[in-house]
């Protein structure tokens, strides 16, 4: 295991907070993260841990996360060039990221815990929970079903746009899959942001990697047709919607529906399941007059709708099934390691703008600027665009009198 950015120093000290190193806390976290000789336990309270201090805003823990993504990603890089097998940190490959979007009431949470077990192969008790795949299609084919043993779901749940706080209800949907041992299920603000997930789910992704969840399941804030950065970050995104949730117009729409690898329609059971049934024509219909847009990523995958109730666990098998098959396309093309360098562009820009924006509200320069532009705007001197400008304007004046000096 490579120590370059650890610290020689055991203790927890703010001075290595400062000075780029790894606190000791820190350290402890990565090696319990990264090690498949642990009790689960212990491992799940590290992966916790590690969540909690990637998605902090505290600048001496945001340093502290950064390091430990650092490290993370320098074991990556030594496990793919090295030709012992001995490594405890899987390459970043070996896990598969789904992400489950859809309007709320979709019944996302309960898919996932019924689709969770039956991947999973039991319960908490080793009660069996392997459903049988009675589609035409899995009676015809040779290949078995992809089945990881391990499993780890970021919830995504909306904040208050007013305290930003958030009730992380969506783990409650999922009792039996969020006390499975060889599950790790974590809920997580949004943070009042746009697209379904929040500004850290990429980092949280790396970190289930590195702790060899062989598959991660995203479930989205469940905004609908806005949820489209879940995309981003993950290899194949699912669309959940409920009987009656969407005709020919609404699923011809821009946006999550474009974006979609699956369609699904839940709830296909009960008094429900005709309405169901005329859902599923409404978006095959669509489907079929959809513009092209990720064929260079996914080739001639044609998007399956398919019917699905997580109340009478139906249709599941049939879906983890094609989830296989698209895997194993994308692997076999080069369309997934293709994706996860977009992926990796779009995230540093993001996380670019992020930093500017920090960076110019603690200037100093800019807060005094700030108050009067804010004074001038209430009075109508200007535009938000001016003062935007006008603050921009002076962040650049000031970085060009220091190179001067």
């Amino acid at each position: 295991m490579s120590t370059q950015s650890l610290s020689p120093n055991d203790g927890d000290t703010s001075n290595d907070e400062h000075t780029g190193l790894m606190t000791r806390r820190t350290r402890e976290i990565y090696e319990q993260l990264t090690s498949n000789n642990i009790d689960k336990m212990v491992k799940r309270r590290a992966v916790s841990k590690a969540v909690t201090l990637v998605e902090s805003t505290d600048d001496r823990r945001r340093t502290q996360a950064t390091l430990l993504l650092q490290q993370i990603a320098q074991n990556v890089i030594t496990t793919s060039t090295s030709t012992s097998t001995s490594t405890s940190i899987s390459t970043s490959n070996s896990s598969f990221r789904v992400g489950i979007a859809g309007p709320p009431g979709a019944g996302k949470s309960s898919f996932i815990e019924t689709l969770g077990l039956h991947i999973l192969g039991s319960d908490i008790e080793g009660n069996p929970t392997r459903l049988a795949d009675e589609s035409r299609e899995a009676k015809k084919s040779t290949t078995p079903p992809w089945y990881p043993s391990s499993l780890s779901v970021l919830s995504i749940d909306p904040s208050s746009t007013y305290s930003g706080g958030s009730i992380l209800g969506d783990k409650t949907r999922m009792p039996e899959l969020s006390r499975h041992p060889s599950c790790f299920v974590r809920p997580s603000p949004s943070s009042t942001n746009l697209g379904g997930i929040n500004a850290y789910t990429s980092d949280v992704i790396q970190l289930m990697t590195a702790a060899s969840y062989e598959c991660c399941i995203v479930e989205t804030v469940g905004v609908g047709q806005s949820e489209v950065e879940v995309d981003k970050a993950v290899d194949m995104m699912v669309l959940i919607v409920p009987p009656g949730g969407g005709d020919d117009l609404q699923g011809s729409k821009k946006g999550i529906v474009e974006v979609a690898d699956m369609l699904i329609i839940n709830k296909a059971d009960g008094p429900l399941l005709s309405t169901a049934q005329h859902t599923c024509a409404d978006y095959r219909g669509a489907i079929r007059w959809q513009g092209r847009g990720k064929e260079e990523i996914r080739g001639d995958w044609k998007v399956p709708v398919l019917l699905v109730s997580a109340h009478e666990k139906s249709g599941v098998a049939e879906m983890w099934r094609r989830v296989g098959e698209f895997r194993e396309k994308m692997m076999r093309s080069g369309g997934l390691a293709t994706k996860r360098v977009e992926q990796g562009r779009y995230w540093t820009n993001k996380f670019l703008k992020d930093m500017i924006a920090r960076k110019l509200a603690a200037d100093e320069t800019v807060k005094e600027r700030r108050e009067k532009l804010d004074r001038a705007l209430a009075e109508g001197a200007i535009t938000p665009r001016m003062a935007a400008t006008q603050l921009i304007g002076d962040f650049d004046l000031k970085i060009e009198k220091k190179k001067i000096i």
